[in-house]
């Protein structure tokens, strides 16, 4: 039956750094908005000032205009002209008061500066007061034409300067100043924000794949270790009997694509049972380590040395000579003549071996390994601390059992 594996389930500090990444990114998008709603606030403000600015300037044009139309038709009356009369004169003095008056209105007077507020005001009481000698003027009366002449010129001459000079009646200098100094800020203030929001999720963007990086590092490493120890012997660090089985596949193959020769030694640790039963597991297993390691000294890196279970080892040999595995078993058995030291006790341990070769004995990897095994238990029963090959009177019935028997 196949077993279900438990679904992930999101770890408790996950929400906690999910909230935290949305607060964070609320606070920033908050704060970029705040500078783009202020920065179209003064934009709208200081369009509203020059609207205002423009307003006044075409209302002061109209009353210089006015003024004008009334010094011209003063000039005609009193030269006595038909084209003037006096109620063309009056009319024309109430279109001037009207148009001054205007520029005295709100909001037209906020952005027209001290110089129009103070100047405009003026004029409107000045003409007043000039309203009943204009009426009671008649035509032909030289100097008293040049006094009010020379009056109605001084009136209207603060206008004409206002209309000559716009910035009197636009934003002043200082309002001008002001108004670059903020825009200078705003726009500083929403440079400084979009780099900050930019850079607080340029930094969260390199949290987060340094974090990833190092979740996929180690979800690789523990995958390596993964398949190390399905593959391994988890007390010798050899090749478990899963992966000396493909190994020993593969060697067969490519000796059959080669023509060439693969030899399998099945090693067996000589009265091994007696060392567990003296000096108890743990000293076995140190020798069964240090008979791993005895025995990698012997073997080529292209061999393939695994334990299968216990203290049986086996070793695939691949690309031989005549004697190459002969030549192996030799120096595996030479390799244990020196006493091994394992948890402070000095043992005398030796192995016996048991060797079949391909294509000579079998083709297929059951049957060869079958064959060693025999071999290894041939060796036994002639006395142990040996080699031994295959021959065909070992495949006799009722060898193994009595070579398993005489085993140990």
């Amino acid at each position: 039956m196949a077993t279900e594996l438990p679904s992930a389930s999101p770890s408790p500090g996950q929400p906690r750094q999910l909230g935290r990444y949305i607060l964070l990114s609320g606070a920033v998008i908050v704060f970029a908005a705040c500078l783009v709603l202020s920065f179209n606030r003064a934009a709208q403000q200081h369009e509203a000032a020059l609207r205002d600015a423009g307003a006044n300037l075409r209302v002061a044009f109209l009353a210089d205009h006015e003024m004008q139309q009334l010094r011209h038709h003063f000039d005609i009356y009193a030269l006595g002209g038909d084209s003037v009369d006096r109620d063309m004169l009056r009319d024309g003095q109430q279109r001037l008061l009207g148009a001054l008056y205007r520029l005295t209105e709100e909001p037209v007077i906020d952005a027209a500066g001290e110089a129009a507020a103070d100047a405009v005001p003026r004029m409107i009481e000045e003409l007043s007061r000039l309203e009943p000698e204009l009426e009671a003027f008649r035509p032909g009366d030289g100097p008293r034409h040049a006094d009010l002449a020379a009056r109605l010129d001084g009136i209207g001459a603060p206008l004409h300067r206002l209309v000559t000079d716009g910035d009197a009646i636009a934003l002043d200098e200082a309002q001008r100043l002001t108004q670059r100094r903020w825009f200078y800020v705003a726009e500083v203030l929403y440079l400084l924000g979009m780099l900050g929001s930019g850079g607080v999720f340029i930094a969260m963007l390199l949290r987060e794949s340094h974090r990833t990086r190092r979740l996929l590092a180690e979800a690789t490493d523990a995958q390596v270790r993964i398949e190390h120890l399905a593959h391994h012997d988890q007390l010798t660090d050899l090749p478990n009997r899963w992966l000396f089985k493909d190994r020993l596949d593969q060697a067969l193959r490519l000796a059959h694509r080669s023509q060439g020769t693969v030899a399998i030694h099945c090693v067996d640790i000589d009265r091994f049972k007696a060392v567990n039963d003296r000096y108890g597991h743990v000293t076995g297993d140190q020798v069964l380590v240090a008979v791993a390691k005895r025995m990698q000294g012997c073997v080529r890196q292209s061999d393939t040395l695994a334990r299968l279970g216990g203290d049986e080892f086996a070793i695939v040999q691949a690309g031989l000579t005549d004697s190459g595995a002969a030549q192996l078993a030799e120096r595996l058995l030479a390799a244990f003549q020196e006493p091994l030291l394992a948890d402070g006790h000095e043992l005398k341990v030796t192995v016996s071996i048991g060797i079949a070769l391909y294509p000579t004995h079998a083709t297929t990897a059951e049957a060869l390994h079958r064959m060693a095994d025999m071999a290894l238990y041939r060796a036994k029963a002639d006395g142990r601390d040996r080699y031994h090959e295959w021959q065909p009177e070992d495949d006799r019935p009722g060898l193994p059992m009595r070579y398993r028997a005489a085993a140990g």
